[in-house]
């Protein structure tokens, strides 16, 4: 067997729609590296895996009979690969230009590394926000009460090379060699903040996480869902696993109060106006 530069893990639900587009933009990809693509599929109720296998690049498959959730996906299909790094990433994105290369010419610079990710963009080619900080009660109350704005949602780090404390797994590089010290996810999260757990056990074996703006991938739906609006989403249950029973009480509390305090706010500056 050649040696693999990198695996493409990519999990679909309802995915029909997105594979052969997210299959054709790897195809297009002029960057000279062995690559393994696997396709992992959580609803076989559509024609995802269907197309999958007759699509040119000829991924492999694995099928689900029902949807296990992200994590469970994503270590099933790592356990099968055989890649120096692993590009976890989302069946709605396009690989732009020579991403892969870039992403993989970084880690190769960098033998410390948790995960790098790309700067993402929307279809119309706008930037899409994707790192945010660690979503911590502390750092709440600083977005709520004391207006610093990428404190508590994600943001844009800017045009230069940057670490963070969490980038979004839309598309996201980590190496083997770190996976095998640190693990996979964490398959308690059915979905969402399976990013932030991971990010934050890279952060205490001392690996950081890069944002590489310079590698380009579109995401069409990166627009759902942010912390500020998870009281009323599927992420209160994945933020009760990660906070605590207590922690994710609390923290509801302060983002119910920040809340009602910025609505406060608002009608207070245009009553001024």
């Amino acid at each position: 067997m050649k040696n693999i530069d990198l695996s493409i893990i990519v999990v679909g639900y309802k995915s029909e729609d997105t594979i052969v587009p997210f299959l054709n933009s790897i195809q297009k990809s002029k960057d000279g590296l062995e690559k393994e693509i696997i396709v992992v599929d959580n609803y076989p109720g559509d024609k995802c895996v269907e197309l999958a296998k007759k699509h040119p690049l000829k991924p492999k498959v694995l099928v689900n009979t029902e949807n296990v959730g992200l994590s469970k996906a994503v270590n099933w299909a790592i356990r099968e690969s055989h890649g120096k790094y692993v590009l976890q990433i989302n069946p709605d994105t396009r690989i732009m230009g020579n991403a892969l290369k870039l992403l993989f010419d970084f880690a190769e610079e960098h033998p410390v590394l948790g995960a790098v990710a790309p700067k993402l963009l929307y279809n119309d080619g706008k930037i899409q926000p994707s790192c945010y900080k660690f979503p911590t009660i502390g750092n709440a109350i600083k977005y709520y009460f004391f207006n610093c704005k990428n404190c508590f949602n994600k943001y844009f780090p800017g045009n230069k090379t940057t670490k963070v404390d969490v980038a979004v797994m839309a598309a996201f590089l980590i190496p083997k060699a770190t996976i095998n010290q640190v693990g996979g996810l964490d398959e308690r999260f059915f979905l969402y903040y399976e990013d932030v757990e991971y990010c934050r056990r890279l952060h205490k074996f001392n690996l950081p996480v890069y944002y590489y703006p310079k590698a380009q991938v579109m995401h069409t739906h990166g627009a759902s869902g942010n912390f500020s609006s998870h009281l009323s989403s599927p992420l209160a249950k994945s933020a009760e696993i990660y906070h605590g029973k207590f922690g994710s009480d609390v923290l509801n509390i302060v983002l119910w109060i920040g809340q009602k305090w910025q609505k406060i706010i608002k009608k207070l500056t245009w009553s001024k106006k």
